[in-house]
C-alpha cells in the first residue's frame, strides 16, 4: 500500500496531540509577549500570568494560531479568551478578551451548591423535569459528568468556572452542557454556584428558520498557494459515484443532477468518503464515512436511521422526481446531503479548516486535533418543518445537522376571530421561533389586552396589573422594548393560554426570535393595522378568537438545497474557528455574525462563471418555492448595487429593519459579498473552488483566516479588522485598501465604532477610509496597478524594511508610514530612477502599519507588520 507520509496515521502521535486543552499548559512565546505588554494592556502581573492554552494550529504559510483562556484560582473565566497569530516566534496579531483585575475581583472558588443541585435548579428554570440527578464520573475536583437525568441524550458535563456578568463582575458558576431530549436545544448554561439562578444561556443548536416566519501573495496562475504539497502518491480512488445536484448548482430549480465519479479531494479525503481507518478500502458502503454519517431521522429519535447502500461499487445513482412527497426521493436526498457535507469538508480544508483547526472527522489522519467528531447529518428530520439547524460542540464531539422538509402552502397556523362580526374572519399571523407550535386542537378563548404599570401600558414589559383577567385567555400585547421571550414568559406566568403580539411598526408581521426552554404556550405576531382593529373592538365589547395549527403540504426538501446545507455547515466552521476548536462558546454575543458567515459561504460555493456582483442573489428560493430570481428569506437580495440592497452598518441600530440574528448576519454577509466582488473584479474569478487563485479564492482564504484571527465574541469591527490582518499576514497587505473601501461603502469605515459587541444597538457607522486609501476605486471597478509591483521585504520586519520595484521609477515618490490609528510616523522619498529604498523602522513599536507610496500619477499601498 502506498500512502502519503502526511496522512500516515500514528496512534501514539494522535494520542499525544489529542491531550485535553489543560494539558497544553502555556506557550512560551505567548507568555513572553504578555509579560512584555502587560502594562500596555492594563493587566496586572497575575492577570498576564494566569492562563492556559486551549488549542493551537499552524497553516501552510508558517503562521501559528494560539488560543488561550484566562484563569483565576485555577478555574477558567468564561469568554476571557485571547488569540494570537505568530510567525517564527513573533506575535503578528493579538485578539484580546482578557479581563483586567480578574484575580482581584473574583469571589471565592468554593461553590455554595453542588453540581447536581445546579442541574436540578437549571432544569426547573428551563421547564424540564430532571429525575435521578447524580454524578456518574469525576473528571477532576471541579469537573464532573452527571446523569442524563431524563432531560438529555447524553451525560451532562458540569464544570466550575467564573462567569462575567454585566454590572456585577465575576460570579462563581457551574457551566452545564445539556443536549435536550427534544433535539431542538443544546443548552450551554452558567448557573450561579450560590443561588442556582441561570446567569447565562446559549443554545449551541443554531436554527435557521425563515426570519419572517412565512412558510410560503499568491497572485499568479503558476502558483496554487492554498494547496498542500504532495509528499507521495495518494491511495487509488475508490470508484465511488453519486448522482447529485453538483456545486456550483444551488438546488433543483437551478439545473439538473449530474453523475460524479471519485469526487473526493485527495488532500482533504485521501482515502475517499467511505473510509474511517486510514487504510485503502471503504469501511462503509452506505452514506457514512470519515467526514459525515448521513441518514434519515423521520421519526425524530436522534439516532441514525436508514441510509442508502451503494454496494461494493459504491454506486449511489438514485431517481429524483418533482413534484413528489419528499419521502419518495429519500435515497437521492440522503445521497445529496452526504455529497454536500463531504464536499464542504474538502473545500474548506484547503483554506485552513483542517484537522488541527478542529474540522469534523472520525479519524484525523495527520494525528493533529481531535477525531470522533464527524458530522451527523439527519435528512428529512421529523423534529421540525421549514427549518434547518447545526449544533457545534467542542472539537472531539460530533456536530449535528438537522435538515427538514418545507411547505409551499404559505401558512402552518391560523388565527380566526369568531366575534364580534365587525372584525370576524381569518388573520395573517406568524408563529414565534420559540415555544410550541399551534396545536391541532383549537385554542378558542376571549382576547384580553394586557395592561402594565408603565407607559406604554399595553406592551407587557413591566409589572402586569390585569393578570387575573388573563387566566385562561388569549393575551393581546404590543411589541415593545423588552424581548419577545420575556414578554411571553410573563404572560404565561399570569395564566394566559396563548399570546398575540401586535407589531408596533407598519409592514408585515415577522417571526419573533429568542431562546428559552420554559415557554409552553404558543405565540404569534399580527400586523400593526390588524392590531388596531382588535383594540378598537375591545373598547366596545369582547373579542373571541381561535388559534389552531394545520397540516401543511410538504413538497420541498432542504436536503437537495445546497445553499441551505452550505449555510448550516458554515455554522460549524465559524463556531470551531472563532476562539479556537476547544471553545465553542465564542459566538453567542448580540453582534456576532454567525448567520452572515453562513450565508456568505452559501453564496461563495454557488458562484458561477459569468455571474456579476450586480446580480440579485436570494437565499433559500428553492425551499420556499420561489423562482431562482426570487427574494428568498432575507430582507433584501445580496447585491453590490446599492439601489437593490442599500443596507449599511447604521441599520443595525434599527430594530424595525434588522429584527434578529439572521438579519444581523444578512448585514455582515452583504458587506462580505461586496468585498468578494471587489476582489473578483481586481483578480478575476476562478471556478476551481479547491485550488484556484482568483479573487473568489482569495476571499475564501481571507475569511477563514479572519475567523481564526478575530477575538472571542466578535462584532463587525472585529470581523473587518481580522480580515485586514489576514490580508497582511497572507498576502503582505496587497488588497488592504480595496478591502477598506468595500466595508466603508456599507458604513464600516475607518471611524466606525461597534461599541460593545454584546450590544447590537450602540454602533456608529462611518464611511471614511484610513490615511493612504483615499483614492481607491469603487467595488464595481477594477483596481489598476499603477506601479510595476511593490514589495516590502521582509514583512514582518524588525529594524529595516526594503521597498523594491521591478522597474526604475519615472518620478519621485513620497513614502509615508501610518500607524494603525492613522498617525504619520515616518516619511521618506523614493527617487526617480531608483528601484529600492531601505527604511529604518527600528524606532517603530511592534504592530500593524500602512506604507503609502504616492506621486503625481502613481500610488500604491502596502500593510507592514513590525515585530520584535
Amino acid at each position: 500500500m502506498t500512502v502519503r507520509l502526511r496522512h500516515l496515521f500514528v496512534p501514539a502521535l494522535a494520542l499525544l496531540l489529542a491531550l485535553p486543552a489543560a494539558a497544553q499548559g502555556q506557550d512560551p512565546d505567548v507568555a513572553s509577549w504578555l509579560k512584555e505588554h502587560q502594562a500596555a494592556l492594563g493587566l496586572t502581573q497575575t492577570d498576564a500570568a494566569q492562563w492556559a492554552v486551549t488549542s493551537s494550529s499552524s497553516d501552510k504559510n508558517g503562521t501559528r494560531y494560539v488560543y488561550i483562556q484566562q484563569q483565576v484560582n485555577g478555574l477558567p473565566v468564561q469568554g476571557a479568551v485571547a488569540n494570537f497569530a505568530l510567525r517564527s516566534g513573533r506575535v503578528l496579531t493579538f485578539g484580546n478578551r482578557l479581563i483586567k483585575d480578574a484575580s482581584k475581583n473574583a469571589p471565592s472558588s468554593t461553590p455554595g451548591i453542588r453540581a447536581t443541585e445546579a442541574l436540578k435548579q437549571a432544569a426547573d428554570q428551563l421547564g424540564l423535569s430532571a429525575t435521578t440527578v447524580r454524578v456518574t464520573k469525576t473528571i477532576d475536583a471541579t469537573t464532573f459528568e452527571l446523569s442524563p437525568s431524563g432531560i438529555a441524550t447524553a451525560p451532562i458535563k458540569a464544570e466550575l468556572v467564573y462567569q462575567p456578568v454585566t454590572g456585577e463582575g465575576l460570579k462563581l458558576a457551574w457551566k452545564l452542557s445539556i443536549r435536550s431530549n427534544s433535539s431542538v436545544h443544546w443548552w450551554n448554561l452558567a448557573v450561579d454556584a450560590t443561588s442556582g439562578k441561570i446567569i447565562r444561556i446559549n443554545d449551541r443548536n443554531v436554527s435557521c428558520r425563515m426570519p419572517n416566519g412565512s412558510f410560503a501573495n499568491a497572485r499568479c496562475a503558476t502558483e496554487a498557494p492554498f494547496a498542500a504539497p504532495m509528499e507521495d502518491a495518494p491511495p487509488p480512488p475508490d470508484g465511488a459515484s453519486y448522482r447529485v445536484f453538483a456545486l456550483p448548482l444551488e438546488a433543483p430549480s437551478f439545473g439538473p443532477r449530474t453523475l460524479l465519479t471519485d469526487p473526493a479531494d485527495i488532500d482533504a479525503s485521501p482515502y475517499g468518503w467511505h473510509d474511517t481507518n486510514g487504510i485503502a478500502g471503504a469501511e462503509y458502503t452506505i452514506t457514512r464515512g470519515n467526514n459525515v454519517y448521513a441518514s434519515e431521522d423521520i421519526d425524530n429519535d436522534d439516532q441514525p436511521g436508514y441510509s442508502p447502500d451503494g454496494g461494493a461499487a459504491l454506486n449511489f445513482d438514485h431517481s429524483f422526481t418533482e413534484p413528489a412527497d419528499p419521502v419518495d426521493n429519500l435515497d437521492a436526498a440522503i445521497t445529496n446531503l452526504f455529497y454536500m457535507c463531504n464536499t464542504l469538508h474538502d473545500i474548506w480544508y484547503q483554506y485552513g479548516f483542517d484537522e488541527e483547526s478542529g474540522n469534523f472527522q472520525a479519524t484525523n489522519y495527520t494525528g493533529a486535533g481531535l477525531g470522533d467528531d464527524e458530522v451527523m447529518a439527519d435528512a428529512q428530520d421529523g423534529g421540525g418543518i421549514n427549518n434547518a439547524n447545526f449544533a457545534t460542540p467542542d472539537d472531539g464531539q460530533s456536530g449535528r445537522m438537522q435538515m427538514y422538509t418545507w411547505s409551499s402552502e404559505g401558512v402552518d397556523s391560523s388565527l380566526v376571530v369568531n366575534s364580534p362580526s365587525s372584525i370576524d374572519g381569518p388573520y395573517n399571523n406568524v408563529l414565534a421561533g420559540f415555544g410550541p407550535p399551534l396545536p391541532a386542537t383549537p385554542i378558542t378563548a376571549e382576547v384580553v389586552l394586557v395592561q402594565d404599570d408603565v407607559a406604554p401600558a399595553s406592551d407587557g414589559c413591566d409589572n402586569i396589573t390585569n393578570g387575573a383577567d388573563l387566566i385562561g385567555k388569549i393575551a393581546l400585547v404590543d411589541r415593545g422594548i423588552c424581548t419577545f421571550v420575556s414578554k411571553v414568559q410573563a404572560l404565561q406566568d399570569a395564566g394566559a393560554v396563548a399570546v398575540i403580539v401586535i407589531n408596533n411598526v407598519s409592514g408585515a408581521p415577522f417571526e419573533m426570535s429568542g431562546t428559552t426552554g420554559s415557554i409552553d404556550i404558543p405565540s404569534v405576531m399580527i400586523s400593526q393595522g390588524n392590531g388596531i382593529g382588535f383594540k378598537n373592538a375591545l373598547t366596545v365589547g369582547s373579542v373571541n378568537a381561535t388559534l389552531q395549527g394545520h397540516n401543511a403540504l410538504f413538497d420541498k426538501d432542504g436536503d437537495v438545497d445546497n445553499g441551505v446545507i452550505a449555510h448550516e455547515y458554515g455554522h460549524g466552521v465559524s463556531t470551531r474557528l472563532t476562539g479556537g476548536p476547544a471553545d465553542s462558546d465564542c459566538l453567542w454575543n448580540d453582534e456576532q455574525m454567525g448567520e452572515g458567515w453562513s450565508d456568505w459561504m452559501a453564496l461563495m460555493l454557488t458562484m458561477e462563471p459569468g455571474d456579476q456582483g450586480t446580480d440579485a442573489r436570494g437565499i433559500g428560493t428553492y425551499v420556499i418555492d420561489e423562482p431562482t430570481t426570487g427574494l428568498g428569506i432575507r430582507p433584501a437580495p445580496y447585491c453590490t448595487d446599492m439601489s437593490v440592497n442599500n443596507y449599511t452598518y447604521g441599520d443595525l441600530n434599527n430594530q424595525n429593519l434588522i429584527y434578529e440574528a439572521h438579519d444581523i448576519g444578512f448585514l455582515w454577509a452583504t458587506m462580505a459579498w461586496d468585498m468578494t466582488w471587489a476582489l473578483v473584479n481586481a483578480h478575476g474569478f476562478n471556478p476551481d473552488m479547491y485550488h484556484g487563485t482568483g479573487g473568489n479564492n482569495i476571499a475564501m482564504k481571507l475569511m477563514i483566516d479572519g475567523l481564526k484571527l478575530q477575538p472571542c465574541s466578535p462584532g463587525f469591527v472585529d470581523g473587518r479588522n481580522a480580515i485586514l490582518q489576514a490580508d497582511s499576514i497572507d498576502f503582505g497587505g496587497a488588497d488592504a485598501c480595496l478591502i477598506w473601501n468595500a466595508f466603508a461603502r456599507r458604513g464600516l469605515g475607518y471611524s466606525a465604532d461597534e461599541g460593545s459587541s454584546f450590544n447590537r444597538f450602540d454602533q456608529t457607522e462611518a464611511f471614511d477610509l484610513p490615511p493612504g486609501c483615499d483614492n481607491i476605486l469603487s467595488v464595481g471597478e477594477n483596481l489598476g496597478k499603477q506601479l510595476d509591483f511593490v514589495s516590502l521585504v521582509p514583512n514582518p520586519a524588525q529594524d529595516v524594511v526594503t521597498i523594491g520595484l521591478r522597474a526604475p521609477l519615472k518620478e519621485d515618490l513620497t513614502v509615508t508610514v501610518f500607524s494603525a490609528e492613522g498617525r504619520r510616523v515616518l516619511t521618506s522619498v523614493l527617487k526617480s530612477g531608483s528601484t529600492t529604498l531601505a527604511l529604518n523602522i527600528a524606532a517603530l513599536s511592534p504592530g500593524s502599519y500602512q506604507v503609502d507610496l504616492r506621486g503625481a500619477v502613481s500610488a500604491w499601498h502596502r500593510s507592514l507588520m513590525v515585530v520584535r
